[in-house]
């Protein structure tokens, strides 16, 4: 397998914003969002399609990162015998 490398890069350059003093628990969707829209049967669906969509996209990440934690092994193995 050939070598390949990567530029170094530096992370503290990057400009950041800092979100740790945000506080969303004063937020109340309550009264943001009309009850007519909140209790809309084809709203409601559609949050539940979304907390689907969600639920599938998190779990096939966790099954990526099994993958790839699998077939670091597999390689690590593959090499260790040729050696």
């Amino acid at each position: 397998m050939p070598k390949f490398t990567l530029p170094h890069i530096d992370l503290s350059k990057i400009p950041c914003i800092d979100l740790s003093s945000v506080d969303l628990s004063k937020i109340d969707l309550n009264t943001v969002i009309p009850a007519s829209v909140r209790d809309n049967p084809k709203v409601k669906q559609a949050a539940e399609a979304g907390y689907t969509a969600v639920g599938f996209a998190i779990i096939g990440f966790q099954k990526a990162q099994v993958l790839r934690r699998e077939l670091i092994e597999s390689y690590k193995e593959r090499t260790n015998t040729a050696q």
